[in-house]
């Protein structure tokens, strides 16, 4: 069929007949032409376009569109359909892709006119569902992984039934999807040298956070949260090597990590809601190179993304985006956090220069030369997660579940059982292989446990609980009474014989506000003295409110005695929680103190 102008009609994709008679614009030379009656037909673009994908998503219906210019430049941009309401937004939004070399010089109605014309021609588009993340995603019962560039089924084939709109983000760039799975042999091959790039305790909390890492979504889907890992150590020690060489690629991460210097909350709220799987890495934590504003939004972002918190944000427009902060989160840096809600949210790992050893030092360097096998090895994970039954999935939570009856803190708890899941997935990995996991690994399961409680001891400084807000504020005042920031006998008084440490907080407050300010004390939550004293209560060496001995100035500036109210705290208990050198306890002589006790008369068993 010719149409006037002496062109064949148009063909769609497959090949059918494009009826367009009716329509006054046609395609030549890769342009849009109008025709205007008896007058002659007119060019009113320098392009055509062809839809390649229409991505329905919770706040809009974007397209992915092809441009070929009339040059023959071929290039793919993805459009808010609402561009295509009138001819002014239209113009504007190629204006933005394109600048000066694309042009439209048409009407309303002929912006309609090709919108008829395209869905005409290309029947046959691609029409999927938008999602605004990077991650796991569950369609129709099965799971796929959808990254920036694409998805991929559980059988790892590519699918374009759904993609992610998430826009560019470098933190994010992942070649996960496109990696060849890990062989046997290549897994054998790496098995010696996985768990000894460094001591057990690290490379066990770090590998086993990685390995659950990938069934975070499953886990939120059971209501079940995932403790961050934070890296801490001196220059030299290794983390920033562990980081790119060992964790970076198991989740085939292509980009850096984010400064912690310079973040702002927003950019913070796109990246902790724009991943389910990869972590979302902050780099360069220096507490003492940090403004307090930035240290207050890296701890309120932890806070909030282990509990799955959901952010808002308004648009121009007046409608609400709202962000479900769901990623995994590594923080890198030269110190953790002594910040109580902080500490039960973290698997915390510290690195140290001097215990790397030659074997330690051979292992990451052995690690390091296998990047691609480390891409498959994380291509492994995701594929047996991808394929895992829910009743699977819940006996391998069901096993993690080892460290209950520990005296930890439930918090502290559920970050070890995420640690000991991790690995408990890997070895499941191994086992898919027909690999004896723990004989490949060269470690045992009691070592992985061990490991594991002995990493929350030693980042809880030896105690099995989490300093509170409340003992963090005491463990300063100490430190003030050390500094003569607070006087002995006039705001506080250590009274050995009956045990007991009294407070005058009437006093002390104001300067331990003031203290905590001039030394800009980032560590410790500064607490309304109200809310103080009600938390204080309930502290287990919390004892009294009552009236006790205190000196006080006169007029002639002469010491009296006062009975004054005060608060009246167990020593005994207190030190047992904490480490005080002001409100120390004095070891009672009658009690085994770990020392061998001689008699004045008895001679040494030794020279």
């Amino acid at each position: 069929m010719k149409r006037k102008n002496g062109g064949e009609e148009p063909r769609d994709s497959p090949e059918k007949e494009v009826r367009t008679t009716s329509n006054p614009i046609w395609e030549s030379g890769n342009k849009y032409i109008a025709s205007r009656g008896d007058k002659s037909p007119k060019d009113i673009t320098n392009f055509v376009m062809r839809p390649v994908n229409g991505i329905r998503s919770d706040n809009a219906y974007l397209m992915d569109i092809e441009f070929t210019m009339a040059d023959g430049q071929v290039f793919t941009s993805q459009f808010d359909s609402s561009v295509f309401a009138g001819a002014q937004m239209f113009k504007k939004a190629i204006k933005k892709i394109g600048g000066i070399d694309m042009v439209f010089s048409g009407t309303e109605d002929d912006l309609a006119n090709i919108q008829k014309y395209m869905t005409n021609k290309y029947r046959d588009y691609n029409h999927c569902l938008g999602i605004s993340y990077v991650g796991l995603f569950q369609m129709d019962g099965e799971w796929v992984y959808v990254g920036t560039d694409g998805a991929i089924d559980r059988k790892g084939k590519p699918t374009d039934s759904v993609v992610s709109i998430l826009e560019d983000n470098e933190a994010l760039r992942s070649g996960i999807a496109e990696s060849p799975m890990i062989k046997k042999s290549e897994l054998k091959e790496i098995s010696e040298d996985l768990f000894r790039f460094n001591t057990f305790e690290r490379t066990i909390n770090i590998l086993g956070w990685v390995g659950v890492c990938f069934l975070k979504e499953r886990l939120r889907q059971r209501k079940i949260k995932l403790s961050h890992l934070v890296i801490a150590g001196g220059a030299g020690s290794g983390k920033s090597e562990t980081l790119e060489k060992i964790i970076q690629p198991i989740f085939g991460l292509q980009g850096s990590g984010i400064g912690c210097s310079g973040i702002t909350k927003f950019s913070t709220l796109k990246s902790t809601s724009s991943t389910n799987l990869l972590p979302v890495i902050f780099e360069e934590y220096k507490p003492h190179k940090l403004s307090k504003v930035e240290l207050d939004l890296i701890s309120g972002t932890l806070r909030s993304t282990y509990d799955y918190q959901t952010s808002q944000r308004g648009r121009a427009d007046q409608s609400v985006v709202n962000y479900l902060r769901r990623s995994p989160i590594c923080l890198v840096g030269e110190s953790s956090f002594d910040e109580t809600a902080i500490k039960e949210r973290i698997v915390d790992v510290q690195f140290a220069k001097s215990d790397r050893t030659a074997e330690h030092t051979k292992s990451y360097r052995n690690l390091s030369k296998h990047e691609l096998r480390l891409n498959g090895l994380g291509k492994a994970l995701l594929m047996l997660v991808m394929n895992m039954p829910d009743d699977a999935v819940d006996s391998l939570i069901q096993k993690s579940r080892v460290f209950e009856k520990l005296d930890f803190e439930t918090r502290t708890i559920l970050g070890m059982s995420n640690v000991y899941l991790g690995i408990l997935l890997i070895k499941e990995l191994y086992e898919s292989f027909g690999l004896d996991f723990w004989g490949e690994a060269g470690i045992s399961d009691k070592l992985v446990q061990d490991s594991i409680i002995n990493n929350t001891y030693n980042s809880l400084d030896g105690s099995s609980k989490v300093n509170s807000a409340v003992d963090l504020i005491i463990q300063t005042f100490d430190t003030m009474a050390l500094k003569n920031r607070i006087r002995k006998d006039y705001d506080y008084t250590v009274n050995q014989s009956n045990g007991e440490l009294c407070l005058r907080l009437n006093l002390i407050y104001d300067e331990f506000t003031k203290y905590v300010r001039e030394f800009n004390v980032s560590d410790v939550e500064v607490l309304g003295i109200r809310q103080f004293t009600r938390q204080l209560r309930r502290e287990t060496y919390w004892l009294d409110y009552g009236l006790r001995n205190f000196k006080e100035r006169d007029n002639n500036s002469n010491d009296v005695n006062i009975r004054q109210r005060c608060y009246v705290l167990d020593l005994k208990k207190l030190n047992e929680n904490l480490s005080l050198e002001a409100f120390a306890c004095e070891i009672d002589a009658g009690e085994d103190s770990g020392f061998m006790k001689i008699n004045e008369q008895e001679e040494l068993p030794f020279d």
